[in-house]
């Protein structure tokens, strides 16, 4: 049997460039003695062949210590009995523009997908390469999105948790154990544990954030179509100079979250009420009278108020007067006579949801009905703001 030794200094001069290379092959990149006498070869090309090898080798030892960190919480987990461990994450809470999405994702146990990581480290092609892996490889994963209207009204703090717990609900089989990115959970119900920086803690955190980023990002490319000249399709709703430059020009579109600086100091008279989708007309209308009356020194006490069946659009103080607002909502046409939008029927219904406000909150004061209607006309809104709408009906 002849045992083969590595070849001296001398030897390398002997082989060719494409020679060394094979050689480096075969022994899986070497070690540090081969190098070390590569790179005092003379030819450049032989040099940065172990250089490269040095360098291949150190991302080799960097990707197992990153699966190795990545694993741990989810080893721990499935080592305890827990075979439905869910990993959560969201995207987009910085954007001026479209929805926060999240993703759960429900890997089986002992899986590790080479590369995965936070998804704020990959590149567009990777991320999109190792969502279809996860999507592949996953006993079970979700999607939910939560509008920018929704954003608006209720905070991004409580759309990213609304998200969350919706994708999180849509699992089927449920999770036995949540893994959250963060510091607290979204209340989901399930056991959380959540972990501050756990897109690079957590595989399953880590593949719900790709997932979301990628599903997120197809969105706003569809959006950049229907609404044309933002640049949706490049900079995917955040604030980069192209999409100010493009608000400045433009206006906000149904995309855009108008609690958010700079969108929240835009004159109401830019919003384009008349291309909200249907599903959004009305909360968008109620956005905009809401930022009518603060306009005019009123406080807001209530916003979406239920009660007795039934809701009021706004409740808020007019000087010393308890106002019940009802905000109305039209693309074309303006309200010649807002009033005949309240129906007896209407007023009646309203009557009884306020009874139920004053039962709890008496109001020390003056009370009455107003009623708000917009309508758009082109890329301009019209607000009729008609006080004492009409007198509460007889009980």
């Amino acid at each position: 049997m002849t045992t083969r030794h590595p070849p001296s200094d001398d030897d390398f001069s002997r082989l060719t460039i494409a020679q060394v290379a094979a050689l480096l092959d075969e022994r899986a990149g070497g070690d540090p003695t081969l190098w070390a006498a590569l790179e005092r070869d003379h030819r450049a090309g032989v040099r940065r062949l172990a250089v490269r090898a040095r360098r291949q080798r150190a991302q080799q030892r960097a990707d197992r210590a990153r699966s190795e960190r990545l694993l741990e919480t989810e080893r721990s987990l499935w080592g305890q009995g827990a075979t439905r461990v869910a990993g959560v994450d969201e995207v987009g809470r910085g954007c001026l523009a479209g929805p926060v999405v999240a993703a759960a994702v429900v890997l089986p146990p002992g899986t590790d997908i080479a590369g995965l990581d936070d998804s704020k480290s990959l590149t567009r092609s990777a991320r999109e390469s190792l969502s279809a892996v996860v999507a592949e490889r996953a006993v079970t994963l979700s999607l939910a999105a939560v509008e920018a209207a929704e954003i608006d009204r209720i905070n991004i703090l409580q759309a990213s948790m609304a998200a969350m717990r919706q994708a999180l609900a849509d699992l089927d089989p449920p999770p036995e154990q949540v893994l959250v990115d963060g510091n607290r959970g979204p209340g989901s119900g399930f056991p959380e544990r959540a972990l501050v920086g756990g897109d690079s803690r957590s595989l399953s955190i880590a593949a719900a954030s790709v997932v979301a980023k990628v599903h997120r990002d197809a969105l706003m490319v569809a959006y950049d179509a229907e609404y044309p000249g933002y640049g949706f399709a490049k900079h995917k709703g955040y604030g980069s100079q192209l999409h100010l430059e493009a608000l400045e020009r433009l206006g906000p579109c149904p995309l855009h979250r108008m609690t958010f600086r700079p969108l929240a100091d835009v004159p109401a008279t830019r919003l384009p009420l008349e291309a909200a989708p249907a599903a959004t007309l009305g909360r968008r209308g109620e956005d905009l009278a809401v930022r009518h009356l603060e306009a005019l020194g009123w406080r807001i006490l209530e916003r979406g108020y239920r009660g007795a069946g039934g809701e009021i659009d706004v409740v808020a103080v007019d000087g010393g007067c308890l106002v019940f607002v009802e905000v109305k909502a039209s693309r074309a046409g303006g309200l010649v006579q807002p009033g005949q939008r309240l129906r007896p029927q209407q007023q009646t219904h309203l009557a009884r949801v306020a009874r139920h406000y004053l039962a709890r909150h008496p109001p020390g004061g003056d009370c009455r009905f107003d009623l708000i209607a917009l309508s758009a006309d082109g890329a301009e809104v019209d607000i009729e703001h008609v006080r004492d709408a009409f007198q509460a009906p007889a009980r």
